[in-house]
């Protein structure tokens, strides 16, 4: 056995077939399960073994302890929307205010812009560590979304790195004019989209069944913003649970959001999850936009500015995994009017939910929220497990534990694709100053033109 060098300070690309020793599989992600520290043998860009210590004379690599994570998948995201505050939009104070801003902004848009946003994402991602990204993209009254050609330019430019899927994100009203729904759902299966709804207070019942039929028949996947409030007195939870066994379509819905179980009464709360649960209805959490929006306003006591939030909109990810829910994390918006931060980032994403929602041990108990579920609910070839013939997509962070990782998750951190660490200019993040060349002037100046 040759000796060891320490995989983080070794340089250049890795030997065909290599050992990566010393490495913490959180339990989640790792088949045949297991506990403690153990080898990767990286063979051809594929795990070719998972073994307590290295075998052979293939060279070894010493990871002393770091967590080995498989590729993240950030299953909610809207790309489209993504880095609008570069051209001077300002962040809504509520969640409705945030539409209108986005919604009254989007006549200025151009392809070249939205490619020039979501290319500046996209890099973003692939440098975290991101295997694939599904982009909810807004849905015009009339016609197809401005962001649509762009997105199946990039989708196709970028396959042998991110994954890029798309749902559309319509207004269930859309959905009353049966032409138009018709048009809208063959046009997403032929394109390979989801079918995504923004489902609010005052919805009509027949709109939101004529998704699921649209789904049923067009054999889509349907994407819910759902309840993405806090008024208990209304939901549709429920509703879209007996809808999702009415039509068979179990495995097939995926609920986002869902801030109103947090204020529910706690067997209302249940019950709904339990509903959830026997149609087959997956959960998508999205800490960073609901904790920003959710139960905001101003107060007077304050010479009207922000109130503190009392309500969280977190949805209870315990008591709906424990139901046997499958639950992920979205990273949703980022730096546009709904939220002014975020970086496509799912470990970032993952540390910010223990916070919110009171996570033990989260590395090791939940990276599968931001890896394999996900994962499952894009259908995508790869599960993400980590296990003999899965593809060396890697994230290896030096971190040996959850505090350790979620305490410092930029430092240090390795991606490896197909077994091989990124280039210098792909792990590198891409500067802010490259959205200055948008070609668009601050909002400010655009009114007084």
């Amino acid at each position: 056995m040759r000796p060891a060098q320490d995989f983080f300070t070794a340089t250049g690309s890795l030997p065909a077939r290599a050992w990566l020793c010393g490495a913490r599989i959180p339990h989640a992600l790792r088949e045949p399960r297991g506990a403690g520290p153990c080898a990767l043998l990286l063979q051809d860009g594929r795990i070719a073994a998972i073994e307590e210590v290295p075998r052979g004379d293939a060279p070894t690599y010493e990871l002393r302890g770091a967590t080995v994570l498989s590729a993240f998948v950030d299953v909610h995201t809207h790309l489209d929307k993504g880095d609008l505050l570069a051209v001077g939009l300002p962040v809504g104070e509520t969640l409705m205010q945030a539409v209108a801003i986005a919604r009254g902004d989007l006549p200025s848009w151009t392809t070249g812009e939205i490619r020039q946003r979501m290319q500046f994402a996209l890099r973003t991602a692939f440098a975290w560590g991101s295997r694939a990204v599904n982009t909810h993209v807004d849905w015009p009254d009339v016609g197809m979304p401005l962001a649509l050609p762009v997105i199946e330019s990039l989708r196709e430019s970028w396959r042998d790195r991110i994954d890029l899927h798309f749902t559309a994100l319509a207004d269930t009203a859309l959905l009353a004019n049966t032409a138009r729904a018709a048009e809208i759902a063959t046009g997403l299966r032929r394109a390979g989209g989801r079918l995504g709804l923004f489902v609010y207070p005052g919805i009509r019942d027949e709109d939101l069944r004529m998704a699921f039929r649209l789904a049923a028949q067009e054999e889509l996947v349907l994407d819910l913003h759902v309840d993405e409030h806090l008024w208990p007195p209304v939901t549709h939870l429920s509703r879209v649970a007996q809808l999702t066994r009415e039509w068979g379509l179990a495995g097939r819905v995926i609920c986002s959001h869902a801030c109103v179980l947090q204020v529910l009464p706690p067997s209302d709360c249940e019950r709904t999850l339990e509903q959830l649960a026997a149609a087959g209805v997956g959960l998508v959490s999205l800490p960073y936009s609901n904790l920003y929006l959710q139960d905001s306003g101003v107060s007077p006591r304050a010479g009207g500015h922000r109130a503190t939030p009392r309500q969280r909109g977190v949805l209870p990810v315990h008591e709906a995994r424990a139901m046997g829910i499958p639950v992920a994390f979205g990273s949703d918006n980022h730096r546009d009017p709904f939220f002014p931060a975020g970086d496509l980032d799912p470990l970032q994403l993952l540390a910010l939910a223990a916070l919110a929602a009171q996570l033990d041990d989260p590395v090791e108990q939940w990276s599968d929220a931001v890896c394999t579920v996900p994962a499952q609910m894009l259908q995508l070839a790869w599960d993400g497990v980590l296990r003999p013939g899965a593809p060396a997509d890697l994230v290896i962070h030096p971190g040996r534990n959850s505090a350790e990782v979620m305490s410092r998750t930029a430092t240090g951190r390795r991606v490896l694709r197909a077994g091989q660490p990124l280039a210098a200019s792909e792990a590198a993040l891409p500067d802010f100053r490259e959205l200055d060349g948008l070609g668009r002037c601050p909002a400010e100046e655009r009114s007084l033109a």
